[in-house]
Order: structure tokens, then sequence, then C-alpha cells
């Protein structure tokens, strides 16, 4: 099992020892391993499956929070260069998951075994995400655009918002990877040359299907578009629409074909 403390979480599951399959989350903003134990279960008859625990939450909640996503994606990279075989990988990004899951393939030398399934995210040549900045932590007005912006997103974090507690350890989490995600930039005509899988919700106010589809300037490879009822957390309604997507992948994708050959 991919297992790398304090970087890799793997999921328990019952995965046949026979499967050469891994499928490696990386969360949201805001988001932990514990955001994806739902989508791992329905996977766990055919992948083993482990998430990227990112520091400052969880068990890593006490480590300072990461404030740049190309040297999150380095730290990622060298772990997994470390522990990762040469076996065939899933590696599965939402909203900023994506993003830091492209920085990691494009810091792997070898992608032949890897496909890239970015979900909730535009290409990294199409992003427009809002600048937070501009409202420093612990104004009095530093909370409220936060709250708006998590609200109309919808999904899991949203609840938390209505405990005052919860809310106190959350919005710094949350607060600090948007500000990360938002100053992001890919270098100039980046891709990876593995297959890329964009996985977007028809009603997402962060994605439209041009910005989706100009994911195929990003890699030299293929890339397969799926569109799914909802807004930005459609993965969390459509829980087994998105698991079947991956099965589909490790049972078809000519990467398997080479691995059972």
């Amino acid at each position: 099992m991919l297992d790398a403390e304090p970087w890799i979480r793997s999921f328990p599951g019952a995965a046949s020892p026979a499967t050469p399959w891994t499928v490696l989350f990386f969360p949201h903003s805001g988001g932990s391993a514990g955001s994806y134990q739902h989508l791992a279960a329905q996977l766990a008859d055919m992948a083993r499956t482990a998430c990227v625990q990112y520091p400052g939450r969880a068990e890593r909640q006490r480590e300072p929070l990461f404030t740049d996503v190309h040297v999150l994606a380095d730290q990622v990279a060298e772990v997994l260069a470390r522990i990762r075989g040469d076996e065939p990988a899933i590696f599965f990004g939402h909203s900023l998951g994506a993003a830091v899951a492209y920085e990691v393939v494009r810091r792997t030398p070898d992608q032949r075994q890897i496909v890239l399934v970015a979900s909730g995210h535009p290409a990294p040549s199409r992003i427009k995400l809002p600048a937070l900045d501009s409202v420093s932590e612990g104004s009095e007005d530093a909370d409220e655009p936060l709250i708006e912006l998590i609200s109309s997103l919808g999904g899991a974090d949203a609840d938390l918002l209505g405990h005052p507690v919860l809310r106190r350890m959350f919005l710094p989490v949350i607060r600090g990877d948007l500000m990360a995600h938002s100053r992001y930039h890919p270098e100039v005509d980046s891709a990876v040359s593995c297959p890329v899988i964009a996985l977007m919700g028809c009603m997402d106010p962060l994605t439209n299907p041009p910005d989706i589809q100009a994911w195929e300037r990003h890699t030299s490879s293929t890339l397969r578009v799926h569109a799914l009822p909802g807004g930005h957390f459609f993965i969390n309604q459509h829980t087994e629409e998105v698991a079947d997507i991956l099965r589909g992948v490790m049972a078809t994708d000519p990467k398997a074909r080479r691995v059972h050959s």
C-alpha cells in the first residue's frame, strides 16, 4: 500500500493483491484525506487508495500551512519518487487538488503509468481565481468574502460555518489554501505526457466547457471530458458516477493491458 507519513495516508480497503492500480487523491482547498473516504471506499474492490495530506490540517494541524503550489508539488513529488514503483496510478485532484496533482505529474520523470484526473478545475492556462490577498487575516472584514465564497460553492465545508468552534479552526486553513491557489501560475506552455480526464459540474461557477476543454493544450496524450450535473462539489452528489469513470480507466486504459500482458 502506498503510504508515507506524514504526506501520504492510505485508506483501508479490500483491494485484491493482484490489482496493479493505485488511486491517489489530492484534496481541494480546506480538504484533507477524510474528504475522500467515501469515494475511496467505492474503489476498494479494484484499487489501492491513498490521499495526499497537506500540512496544517488533521494530524498535521500544528505544521505551517503551505503558501506555494509549486513548492508543495516539489515536496509531494519527492516523497512519491521514494515510495512509488512502476505500477499504474490515477492521480485524482479536485479544484486546488487538480493544480497540485498536475504539477506533481510534471515533476515525475516517467509518466507512462499515470492518468491525471482533473476535477472541478479549468485548464492551467485558463485559471481565473479571485485574489484574496487584498483582505488580510485578522481584519474585521476578513471572514465575510471567504464565507460568501464557501457558501456559494457548497460542499461539506460550507456546513462548518454554522459551528463557531469549527469555523475558527477551518477558516484559516481554507483561507491559506485559497490564497496559495490564487497565486498559482503554471510555467508557460507547461504540459504533461500522460492522459488527462477532466471532470466538471454543469452548474459549477468556477468552470465552463471551453476552460475544461483547454486541458488538451496541457497534455501531449489524450483528453477525455465528462460533465456531470451539479455545482462545484458535484463529486459529493455523484460519487458513484465518478467512481464508475475511474473504474473505466482501470478496466480499459492501455496501461492496464500493458501491466497484464
